[in-house]
């Protein structure tokens, strides 16, 4: 999903973080609970910024 965009968008940027391993974020699936979790862009200075929020379901 982020991915793409982050292709797409071609930001300066060195990646994509989800800290503290959400349950619900990809990779941590546990039954159908997801709590909400917020991607971050990572600029080539290590900033940080809100690239997209997934609420709780």
């Amino acid at each position: 999903m982020e991915l793409k965009r982050l292709l797409a968008l071609k930001p300066a940027a060195i990646g994509l973080a989800v800290p503290g391993m959400p349950v619900g974020s990809p990779g941590m699936e546990v039954g159908a609970r997801k709590d909400p979790y917020t991607v971050l862009l990572i600029d080539k200075r290590g900033r940080d910024s809100v690239f997209a929020r997934y609420p709780k379901t």
